[in-house]
């Protein structure tokens, strides 16, 4: 007899051969499916304060005010249009005259001696003795030229001087007389300040009472 198998001879497939190819075939797909799968990513830590302030700085914008000056609030400039009588207290003694030498002027006294005051915020322009022998000092600003006669002045020219600071004391020197128009000179008469102002804004000569009255 042939030892050939017959043509319709069906092999038989031993159990365990089968169950082995089974198990192979899933371990991988199992090695399959953890090649494809997307890897964990190891959570970061989270940031405590301290590392935070490192890593996020604060800005801290300069006040635009302390650069350069190094003050916080720097001064505010002096009130130009400020206007106050030379004396705290004070006697009017003549009303506005000297027109015919281009004057509007007060004559004003608080005593001999009495502390003399800047009526303005400004600088003193001039400081000279007239033809009369009169002591004239001149404070101004950008709006007022003020002049002060018959004093005794203890400013100079250029000095800055703020309103009410002391300028001098009274005095009568120069063309001073009494109550009956003698001269006061050499003689204890006659000490006041004259006093006259003029406004830059309207380029004339105005009347002291009117700044005084109104501040």
């Amino acid at each position: 007899m042939s030892s050939y198998p017959s043509p319709h001879y069906t092999p038989k497939i031993d159990g365990m051969f089968l169950a082995a190819i089974l198990f192979m075939a899933l371990v991988g797909l199992v090695l399959i499916n953890d090649w494809l799968a997307p890897q964990p990513r190891a959570a970061m830590p989270a940031k405590s304060s301290a590392d935070q302030a490192v890593a996020e700085p604060v800005v801290v914008e300069p006040n635009s005010q302390e650069i350069g000056s190094g003050r916080e609030n720097p001064p505010k400039p002096a009130n130009a249009q400020a206007f106050a009588a030379p004396y705290k207290q004070y006697t009017l003694t003549q009303g506005p005259h000297g027109f015919s030498y281009g004057h509007m002027a007060i004559d004003i006294a608080a005593g001999k001696g009495a502390k003399i005051l800047s009526p303005i915020n400004g600088e003193v322009t001039e400081l000279y003795t007239d033809q009369y022998g009169n002591p004239t000092l001149v404070i101004e600003n950008k709006i007022y030229r003020v002049t002060l006669m018959h004093g005794d002045y203890t400013v100079q020219v250029g000095d800055k001087v703020k309103l009410g600071e002391r300028v001098g004391s009274e005095s009568n020197h120069g063309y001073t007389t009494d109550m009956f128009g003698q001269s006061c000179a050499g003689r204890n008469c006659g000490y006041h300040t004259h006093l006259n102002v003029f406004d830059k804004r309207v380029g004339a000569n105005v009347n002291p009472l009117n700044l005084i009255d109104n501040n």
